[in-house]
């Protein structure tokens, strides 16, 4: 329930003004709930509802009230509320801040005093700063976590931190408790951090992340809604980015995380197991059963291969691929078909067939070698597949593609796993590149 009529007047006031100035945020700050919480120390967001101080919101500038809205809503655009996954809440909330808010001071936006940057951690995933913060803290007590950075207060601007219910500031009983902390004995730094970590702290001081609530948003703990959520929230995304851009305001590193949000780029090792796994005619069987759950007393069907089809795996040993290369590829490969129980057919080829074997399971890892070193030339693969394996499962090259000489495209499938450029692309089949 909306009380303080004159704070609710002024995030609209902001949020208008954030549509004009800042497109892509005003658009997404218009799809959110504002509810008065006087509970939270700044503000928040679950990806549904836009909670705020409203004795917070009092105190901000005008400009810093439009950063704090630009802030919460960029959580749930980068899916920060549904990402945390049982970490620590006061971390999670710290990593998401430092992985969007040097973004959104490169877009305009003037976020509230003691925002967390740090240019170590720029072009980073939460889940990596994260990791980085957890692993600091636990080697001197937090002392070689990254320094919060504080911006310069202008006017009424204060801290969250000295904002508790009472809308205190400071030398209020913030700074009592302090003094009072000290003549116990007692360390007001550890209390602080003991503050922080309470609900409704926000370590960062430019608005929090929180839960998606799942009863909140479908009724019921249904995962089915959660992910309709994250479909909402990216259609979201993508009209608020075409908005901006229709208004010439999307600025390059805002749009480059837009682009990674809206279409993610898959680690090549994905790519390769979706593309053999699709390919092979797999169901499921209770011998053996699943061996990730019977630790658990509970015996389910496991995935299992009855395709009689091999698999070929060619090699390009014209000399441009390098050592450590083939080894991540072998890797990769020997840990995709000892899930699929099945063999495959190795094949050495530069511009002729110099080799070919045909490994099993108990012949893994496997180790592929070099064998020849000349020009390079595709089709005698393709001849010898021909010629031996004349139904294949499907057919797997790695090379640099640095050749034009291709054959007629077969029926079955094609994946060209690059170490090179893409500089050209083959007339069929699949790319990949495993740089």
């Amino acid at each position: 329930m909306i009380r303080n009529i004159e704070v609710y007047q002024r995030i609209i006031r902001a949020r208008t003004r954030l549509v004009l100035d800042h497109p892509f945020f005003g658009h997404l700050a218009l799809s959110m709930n504002l509810v008065e919480d006087h509970n939270c120390d700044t503000a928040w967001s679950d990806g549904i509802t836009l909670g705020y101080n409203p004795l917070y919101v009092d105190m901000l500038p005008h400009e810093k009230l439009k950063g704090l809205l630009g802030h919460v809503v960029t959580h749930p655009a980068c899916g920060h509320h549904i990402r945390r996954n049982g970490r620590d809440a006061r971390l999670w909330n710290m990593a998401c801040d430092y992985s969007i808010n040097w973004i959104l001071v490169e877009a305009g936006l003037d976020l509230p005093q003691g925002y967390l940057d740090d240019e170590k951690l720029r072009n980073k995933t939460a889940e990596e700063i994260y990791s980085g913060l957890l692993e600091g803290g636990s080697r001197q007590n937090g002392a070689n976590n990254p320094v919060q950075k504080k911006a310069e207060p202008q006017g009424d601007d204060f801290d969250a931190q000295d904002l508790r219910a009472t809308g205190s500031k400071p030398g209020g009983p913030s700074e009592d408790r302090e003094k009072q902390d000290i003549a116990s004995g007692q360390d007001p730094e550890q209390n602080s951090h003991e503050d922080a970590r309470q609900p409704g702290k926000d370590p960062g001081g430019a608005g929090e992340v929180r839960d998606l609530d799942a009863e909140q948003n479908a009724g019921s703990p249904d995962p089915d809604q959660g992910k309709n959520h994250e479909e909402q929230w990216k259609i979201s995304l993508a009209r608020a980015a075409s908005a901006a851009r229709s208004m010439g305001d999307l600025p390059g590193e805002l749009a480059r995380m837009i682009q990674e949000i809206l279409s993610p780029v898959l680690d090549w090792r994905e790519i390769l197991s979706r593309f053999i796994l699709d390919s092979v005619r797999q169901n499921y069987s209770w011998t053996p059963p699943n061996r990730r759950f019977v630790h658990q007393g509970i015996y389910l069907p496991s995935m299992r291969s009855h395709d009689p089809r091999e698999m070929v795996v060619a090699v390009d040993t014209s000399g441009s691929i390098s050592g450590p290369e083939l080894d991540r590829f072998s890797a990769e490969l020997s840990a995709i078909l000892d899930v699929c129980t099945m063999g495959a057919h190795l094949i050495y080829c530069d511009a002729r067939v110099n080799g070919s074997s045909f490994v099993r399971r108990e012949d893994f890892p496997l180790k592929i070698a070099f064998t020849g070193g000349g020009g390079t030339d595709f089709r005698p693969v393709f001849d010898w597949v021909e010629k031996h394996v004349p139904q294949p499962m499907c057919l797997v090259y790695l090379t640099d593609l640095a050749c034009s000489r291709f054959p007629v495209q077969p029926a079955y499938p094609v994946l060209w796993a690059c170490t090179g450029r893409l500089d050209s692309r083959p007339p069929f089949g699949r790319v990949l590149s495993i740089n």
